[in-house]
């Protein structure tokens, strides 16, 4: 599991957007924001709203991307891992708590009344690799930061758990 340091935890409740990539089965992409979630230690948990592209991309292919981008300091920072449904009643305690206490000031009030009428999913993200967005640091082995997984077999991996949802 990758560690999410402290400035890329910062970086992401200070922009109050992550962006979510996904695809579907056939590889076709998709990015889509969120403001409402919660950065833990190596966690990353956000409200699913909608059942929308998105979260038919999760059900056939668990392979996600998060980035988060300061357009001020012209940095940012790319996760890929794995999604799941929070299931466990505990858990969703947990994140909803966290990620309600961590929303946006400015559209609180809308996104609690989103909630308020519709079945909410929390979503769970586990980062296997952490890369940088910055453009000085792609000297090093492409941005990368830190990995769980062996960085030469990352495309197979990605290529193979597609064929697998």
């Amino acid at each position: 599991m990758v560690t999410i340091p402290p400035d890329v935890k910062r970086m992401m409740n200070a922009q109050h957007v992550i962006l979510v990539g996904t695809s579907n089965k056939q590889g076709i992409p998709n990015v889509s924001p969120r403001s409402s979630f919660y950065v833990d230690n190596d966690t990353i948990y956000w409200y699913e709203i909608f059942r929308h592209k998105s979260f038919e991309n999760f059900m056939k292919n668990n392979w996600v991307s998060v980035a988060a981008v300061d357009n001020v300091e012209f940095s940012g920072y790319q996760l890929k891992g794995h999604v799941k449904i929070v299931e466990d009643k505990g858990d969703y305690f947990f994140a909803d708590t966290r990620i309600s206490k961590n929303l946006p000031k400015n559209h609180e009030e809308y996104i609690r009344k989103l909630i308020s009428e519709h079945d909410v999913k929390i979503i769970q993200f586990q980062p296997l690799v952490l890369y940088s967005l910055n453009p000085v640091e792609f000297k090093k082995a492409p941005g990368l930061l830190e990995s769980d997984i062996d960085m030469d077999k990352l495309p197979e991996l990605e290529e193979f758990s597609m064929l697998d949802y």
